[in-house]
């Protein structure tokens, strides 16, 4: 546990292959700091692509058994990069109910969006959002017509922004578009600039 929580502070690429068996550990408290290790080194930029790649070819690999090919979904979707985007959407057109499936909710987490299973809905949506900031997208959820993915996106954003604009999921709509507005509004103006 504390062996792999210090990987998580040493951002080399030769990191990803001590954190990558972690995050198939029978311990779940092990596998829950290797997701957090895993992002860590994700958002690092080109040091954590080894990673990446690796549960990539995992999640795609008929011959690894499901339950580990579901960890690598949900691997990746706690690293919460947009670069997993593909990768996930990828995953929707696997034979398996069950990764598909899993494909979907890593999605749901990583956008705070909700578009199915089909895959080339998920490209079109991809294609529209990619070049922006991953706080963009939780600042677009703050109106998703779900309220489980407001709530989640609300949450994300206050933890990762600590900023707070008076935001609840369960405020009436006009409310949510004020609050809304005032998170885009921060963005625009001073936001971006922190997360270059």
């Amino acid at each position: 546990f504390w062996a792999t929580h210090v990987l998580g502070e040493l951002l080399f690429p030769e990191a990803s292959n001590a954190i990558l068996p972690r995050l198939f550990d029978e311990d779940i408290s092990v596998r829950r700091v290797a997701r957090r290790a895993a992002q860590a080194l994700a958002t690092a930029g080109p040091a954590g692509d080894p990673l990446k790649h690796s549960l990539d070819h995992t999640m795609k690999s008929a011959e690894e058994p499901m339950q580990r090919r579901v960890l690598a979904i949900e691997a990746l979707s706690e690293i919460r990069v947009p670069s997993v985007v593909p990768l996930l959407v990828g995953a929707l057109r696997d034979k398996s109910e069950a990764i598909s499936e899993a494909a979907r909710t890593a999605l749901m987490i990583v956008t705070r969006q909700d578009l199915g299973r089909l895959p080339d809905v998920w490209t079109v949506w991809w294609e529209q959002h990619k070049e922006e900031h991953r706080v963009e997208w939780l600042i677009h959820a703050l109106t998703h017509d779900t309220a489980s993915i407001r709530r989640a996106a609300g949450d994300e954003l206050k933890m990762l922004t600590r900023e707070y604009f008076g935001y609840y999921d369960d405020l009436p709509a006009r409310e949510r578009e004020r609050a809304q507005q005032r998170y885009a509004d921060w963005w625009r103006e001073d936001g971006r600039y922190r997360y270059r």
